[in-house]
């Protein structure tokens, strides 16, 4: 759908002030940054049945705005948010955020949540992306293929044509098809509609760019554009390795944009003009400037639906360090992921698992793998052989496991044809199922469990 005028240069409009307000100093940001939270969290308790009394600690007996107590507003989950229904829809909003539109998301785990999105917040997406694209030099003339349908409403064969990808050219085609074709199918799709761009989850790029190396073909698009999944070292080496440019971006349907990766490294950028991002420390009780944390956002422009301290569950590794690139909006230095993908062993202690293909190719020959924690002490991979002449090595791989995880393990191989995604039609390479006692404080619930 194309368009219209106004909307369009709207969003232009948006661009140009967002090359400027990218390098506020933090002061400025501040200002900029709390204008738009007052009119959020002054909506919010006035026409959100959720937010009705969640917001008091924030208001003075004047009406004013207590910036000090920002913090004292409890923080959500996904959960929570499950719970609360349309107690979190708006009863009115502002004529200028325009209509809203609503969608029901799986998630990760492939448990419901109606979300609703105001039409600013679909505006303020369009131009916060173009600037991406800027950031990165993407030729506005290509052709780009999101391979990102969870409802699979883009089929394969043909997927479904469109446009409207960028605002310099929203002529430009870009076609979509459903993440649950095949790899196959998705290859034989992308050979004919011949994309300078491909849009798609981390492992699902690499799947295909395995496809099309393994069979000779030449690769038709020269950039990878991923989001949706945690990137790992492994699969932006094969990407790269296959002289591809591949450029990562974080969000999600319910907060929107987040962050985006530098041109100048693989740190991102967060996008301070859409959001308000903190990062809570390991026990919930403060908020992090470095280190890690949990992620909190506060999306400013959807009015139907404000998220205000909203965690769906992401940890990053913030850093304090300017960047060479000279914007000053805040480094992540790594998204790491979920709370689910984090391990828990019998003594207590945490890890965030991960592992090289160098380091477990000379015990295990695999194309893919899966770890799921189910225990404290055991753990199981899932693999897809890739030479299923050479025989396993479990003595071996469950020597490397117990010294990069922990000692008290016990590891059960299962070769299986394929690993199954999930509904969203994401990946995880490691799911822990052993919970943690106690919740964090200002948190409630689990994040998508």
């Amino acid at each position: 759908m194309a368009l219209d005028d106004a909307t369009l240069r709207n969003a232009v409009r948006f661009v140009e002030i967002l090359h400027n307000t990218e390098t506020y100093p933090a002061a400025k940001m501040q200002t900029y940054q709390r204008r738009l939270l007052e009119r959020l969290v002054r909506h919010a308790k006035a026409e959100v049945p959720f937010y009705a009394t969640r917001l008091d600690p924030l208001f003075g007996a004047d009406d004013t705005i207590r910036w000090e107590a920002w913090s004292d507003i409890p923080a959500f989950t996904r959960s929570d948010a499950q719970q609360a229904g349309d107690t979190l829809f708006a009863k009115d909003t502002p004529a200028q955020t325009g209509a809203y539109s609503e969608e029901t998301t799986s998630g990760s785990t492939g448990m419901p949540l109606r979300t609703r999105r105001s039409a600013l917040m679909g505006l303020m997406g369009l131009s916060i992306n173009q600037r991406f694209f800027n950031w990165h030099a993407i030729d506005p003339d290509a052709s780009i293929c999101f391979i990102m349908d969870e409802k699979r409403r883009f089929p394969y064969p043909e997927g479904q044509a469109g446009d409207n990808w960028n605002l310099k050219n929203p002529e430009a085609p870009g076609y979509n098809l459903s993440v649950g074709a095949t790899v196959a199918q998705q290859v034989e799709w992308l050979v004919r509609r011949q994309p300078g761009l491909l849009c798609t989850y981390p492992r699902n790029a690499e799947a295909i760019v395995e496809a099309f190396v393994q069979q000779g073909l030449p690769i038709p698009f020269h950039t990878v554009l991923v989001h949706g999944e945690v990137l790992e070292p492994d699969t932006s080496r094969t990407i790269e390795a296959a002289g591809l440019k591949l450029i990562n971006r974080f969000g999600s349907v319910e907060v929107g944009p987040i962050s985006a990766q530098c041109p100048e490294g693989p740190w991102h950028h967060q996008y301070s003009e859409v959001a308000f991002m903190e990062a809570l420390s390991p026990d919930g009780e403060s908020v992090i400037d470095s280190g890690r944390g949990q992620l909190v956002v506060t999306p400013f422009y959807n009015y139907a639906m404000p998220l205000i301290r909203y965690s769906n569950g992401d940890q990053i590794d913030l850093s304090p360090q300017p960047c060479p690139c000279g914007r000053t909006l805040p480094r992540i230095e790594r998204i790491l992921g979920r709370e689910r993908n984090m391990f828990t062993f019998s003594d207590g202690s945490r890890k965030w698992p991960n592992m090289m293909r160098s380091e477990y190719e000379p015990f295990l020959s695999a194309k893919q793998f899966q770890v799921i924690q189910h225990t404290a002490t055991r753990l199981e991979v899932r693999y897809v052989a890739d030479d299923v002449s050479r025989p396993v090595d479990l003595v071996g791989f469950t020597a490397l496991l117990q010294d990069t995880l922990h000692r008290d393990i016990t590891v059960e191989l299962t070769r299986v044809p394929e690993l199954s995604r999930a509904a969203s039609g994401k990946f995880e390479t490691w799911i822990s199922h052993v919970n943690v006692s106690g919740n964090r404080s200002h948190i409630t619930g689990n994040p998508e469990t």
